[in-house]
């Protein structure tokens, strides 16, 4: 059987399928280095004096900003033990840690009672 020219060639699926990183969430690793970054900026800074201005402080505060906007899920949340930290980096003495890390709180427990509904 001779095939014409005005045909379409036939249909072969040897192509992977790719999904999108649009809506991808976050990798724990990654989320696990960037708890452990604004901890060890929080130390630094805790070091360094509470109301003084320092560049660990201002990092801290940059990741924790970061962490917000996230794409995260209630799994990923729960697994890295995030909420711990977050609580700790609560009761520090630098006003601008310290209200940063309550937004993110809220908002990852926000993201963990949508989960259960």
């Amino acid at each position: 059987m001779d095939f014409s020219d005005d045909l379409p060639p036939p249909c072969v699926n040897d192509h992977v399928k790719r999904r999108s990183k649009k809506g991808r969430t976050i990798r724990t690793k990654h989320l696990e280095e960037l708890i452990s970054t604004a901890i060890r900026a929080a130390h630094v800074a805790r070091d360094k004096g509470f109301y003084i201005v320092s560049p660990e402080a201002i990092q801290c505060v940059e990741i924790l900003r970061h962490m917000r906007t996230l794409p995260l899920n209630a799994r990923l949340i729960s697994k890295t033990d995030g909420l711990r930290v977050l609580l700790f980096l609560s009761k520090n003495g630098n006003p601008k840690i310290r209200s940063e890390s309550n937004a993110v709180i809220d908002h990852w427990k926000s993201i963990l009672q949508r989960k259960v509904h």
